[in-house]
C-alpha cells in the first residue's frame, strides 16, 4: 500500500490524519480515566461521553451539506485550528484553578469539540475519492483505516507511559499533558491539510444554488434511493445503540476485575486495536467484494465476541477475545466505505458520508447516559451479554436482504500506463482532472 503514499496530495491528508488521530486517542482514554479517579463517578463518565457525541446530532447533517457546498480543505484546516483553541483554552482554565476544575468544564469542552469535529469528517472522507484514481481508492480507504488504528495505538501507548503521572503526581497534571499534547497535534494536521490543493465540489453544469435545508433533504432521499447504502446506514442505528456504553462498561471491568490503573485499561484497548490494524493491512489481500456480506458477517462475529468478554474475567481471556472482535470489525468498513465511495456522486458524498456518522452517533447520548444506571442494575457480565446479543443481531438483519447480500464493490479499471504514471498525473494535474477523464 506504500505506492499509495507516493501521490503527494494523499500523502499530506494522510499525514495530518494521523498526526490528528494520535492526539484523539491520547485525549479520549485519558480524561474519563481522569473524571473516574477525581470523582469516582461511573454515571458521569457516561454523561460526558453522552455531551461529546450529542453534536453529532444536532449538526452531522449540517456538516455532511457544508461539505457538499464548500471547498472541503478550508473545511478540515478551520475544523483542525479551533480544535486546538478550544484545547488550549480549556488548559488555560485549569492552571488557573488552585484545585480541581468543577464537573462542568468537562461537558463544555466534550461538547464544543466534538461541535468542531462534525464538520471535520464528512469533508475528509469525501476528500479521498477526489484525491487517488478510483482503482486505487480501496487500498486507499485501507491504509487509511490502518493509520486510523496505528495511530490510536500509538496514542495507546503514550497514555500508559505518562498515566504514570495520574498516579504518581496526580490525576491533574496528567490531564494538563493530555490537553498540550491533543492541541499540538490538531496543528501539525491542519499544517499537512493546508498544503492540499482546493477540494472544491464537482457538480452538473445545470445546477442551481439552493437551501441547505433542501439539500439535506436531497441527500436523505438518495440514500432511501440506494436500498444497500440505506440499510447500512439504518443498521448503524442499532450498533450505536447497543455500544455506546462499551467504554463505561470497560472503566468499571478494569476497576472490579483488573485493579484500576491506566495501564491494563489501555492494555485491552490496544488489543482491540492491534486487531482491527492488523486486518486493514490484510484486507485489501482479500479482495473483497461483497461489500454487504462482509459487514453483516464481520458485525456478528464481533457481537459475539463482546458477549464472550462478559464470561471471561481472566485479563488475558478478556485481551484475546477484544483482539477478535477488532480483526471482525476490521473486515467491516473499508469495503463497505469503497462502495460507498464509488457508487455515489461526488455532489452526495459529503451528505452521505455524514449520514452514517450522524445515526450511529445519534443514539450515543441515550446510550452512554443509560450506560452507567444500565451497569449497576445489571453488572459487568450481564451487560456484556446485552450488548454483545444486540450488537450482533443487528449486524446479521441486513443480511436477510438478498441485495444486500449481493451487493458488490465497483469494477475500476487500471490506469493504462502503469503507476508511475498515475503519480505524475497527480502532481501535475489539478484536483478534478482525473474525476472527469474517468467520467
Amino acid at each position: 500500500m506504500l505506492d499509495i503514499l507516493r501521490i503527494r496530495d494523499f500523502r499530506n491528508l494522510w499525514f495530518g490524519q494521523a498526526i490528528s488521530r494520535i492526539g484523539d486517542a491520547f485525549y479520549f482514554l485519558g480524561p474519563m480515566f481522569v473524571i473516574q479517579k477525581i470523582y469516582n463517578d461511573n454515571a458521569m463518565v457516561g454523561w460526558v461521553g453522552a455531551v461529546e457525541a450529542l453534536p453529532y446530532l444536532l449538526f452531522g447533517t449540517i456538516g455532511g451539506a457544508v461539505a457538499d457546498r464548500i471547498d472541503r480543505k478550508k473545511i478540515m484546516v478551520w475544523s483542525d485550528m479551533l480544535s486546538a483553541v478550544v484545547l488550549f483554552a480549556f488548559l488555560f482554565y485549569l492552571l488557573s484553578l488552585p484545585g480541581h476544575p468543577p464537573k462542568w468544564i468537562f461537558y463544555v469542552v466534550g461538547f464544543l469539540s466534538s461541535s468542531i469535529r462534525v464538520f471535520f469528517f464528512p469533508a475528509k472522507n469525501a476528500s479521498i475519492p477526489r484525491l487517488v484514481p478510483p482503482d486505487k481508492l480501496f487500498k486507499a480507504n485501507a491504509l487509511s483505516a490502518s493509520t486510523d488504528q496505528l495511530a490510536w495505538l500509538i496514542g495507546n501507548v503514550l497514555m500508559v507511559s505518562l498515566g504514570v503521572l495520574a498516579d504518581k503526581f496526580g490525576a491533574m497534571q496528567f490531564l494538563k499533558i493530555l490537553l498540550v499534547v491533543n492541541a499540538l497535534t490538531f496543528v501539525f494536521s491542519a499544517f499537512f491539510v493546508f498544503l492540499l490543493p482546493k477540494i472544491e465540489i464537482q457538480r452538473d453544469e445545470d445546477h442551481v444554488e439552493q437551501h441547505m435545508l433542501t439539500d439535506i433533504k436531497e441527500g436523505i432521499a438518495y440514500a432511501k434511493r440506494d436500498r444497500v447504502i440505506g440499510l447500512s446506514l439504518l443498521t448503524s442505528f442499532g450498533l450505536g445503540l447497543f455500544m455506546s456504553p462499551f467504554f463505561v462498561v470497560y472503566l468499571a471491568t478494569n476497576k472490579l476485575w483488573f485493579g484500576g490503573k491506566a495501564s491494563p485499561l489501555a492494555f485491552i484497548e490496544t488489543c482491540f486495536i492491534v486487531g482491527m490494524l492488523s486486518m486493514s493491512f490484510i484486507v485489501p489481500h482479500l479482495k473483497i467484494k461483497k461489500a454487504g456480506m462482509a459487514f453483516g458477517l464481520g458485525l456478528s462475529i464481533a457481537g459475539i465476541c463482546v458477549l464472550v468478554m462478559g464470561l471471561s474475567p481472566i485479563f488475558g481471556f478478556y485481551c484475546l477475545w477484544n483482539l477478535v472482535c477488532g480483526f471482525a470489525i476490521g473486515a467491516v468498513d473499508v469495503p463497505m466505505r469503497t462502495y460507498q465511495q464509488l457508487k455515489v456522486p461526488d455532489e452526495f458524498r459529503g451528505r452521505i458520508m455524514s449520514l452514517g456518522q450522524l445515526i450511529w452517533m445519534s443514539v450515543q447520548p441515550i446510550g452512554m447516559s443509560l450506560g452507567g444506571p444500565l451497569l449497576g442494575v445489571l453488572g459487568i457480565v450481564k451487560m456484556h451479554i446485552l450488548m454483545g446479543t444486540g450488537f450482533a443481531i443487528t449486524g446479521a438483519a441486513p443480511l436477510l436482504d438478498k441485495e444486500f447480500r449481493d451487493a458488490t464493490i465497483p469494477d475500476q479499471p487500471s490506469t493504462p500506463e502503469g503507476e508511475e504514471f498515475v503519480h505524475s498525473i497527480l502532481e501535475e494535474y489539478p484536483i478534478g482532472t482525473l474525476d472527469r477523464e474517468n467520467k
